[in-house]
């Protein structure tokens, strides 16, 4: 009796192993991959349209994880210095993340991702040169 309920048991899992491996997913490598470089080419525009001064843009760390069928989040980390008034030189690292949602398709078959959502979580400046700061003389 214990081997057939092994066998069953082994059976069942192989069965189940083999249709989740060989099953396809609801969002495919394409549509990850083409929603990365859209939203870093939309990261990219917004921050040098926002602050015109910025060089050096890079984006760090960039990925997707589909949520359901309609629904993906992408993580993501950008970086960029840019000169202050005195000639003070400062690199910004911004991490956030962002929700996607598929809209319907309609008759011409594509595949269209809105921006449901962006939150920056993390953001860090680092001067490359430190700034001296001196008590003033006290006058009374």
């Amino acid at each position: 009796m214990k081997k057939i309920i092994s066998l069953i048991v082994f059976t069942t899992s192989l069965v189940w192993t083999w249709t989740l491996i060989h099953s396809s997913q609801a969002i495919g490598f394409e549509t990850h991959s083409g929603i990365q470089e859209k939203l870093a080419q939309m990261i990219q525009q917004t921050v040098l349209s926002k602050k015109p001064n910025a060089k050096s843009f890079k984006v760090v760390r960039l990925w997707t994880e589909s949520l359901s069928d309609t629904k993906v989040r992408a993580i993501f980390a950008y970086e960029f210095s840019e000169a202050a008034d005195d000639n003070e030189k400062t690199e910004q690292t911004v991490e956030g993340e962002a929700i996607l949602f598929r809209e319907p398709k309609d008759e011409t078959n594509v595949d269209k991702w809105v921006l449901q959502s962006v939150r920056t979580t993390n953001g860090s400046v680092t001067f490359t040169e430190g700034l001296i700061v001196t008590p003033e003389a006290e006058t009374n």
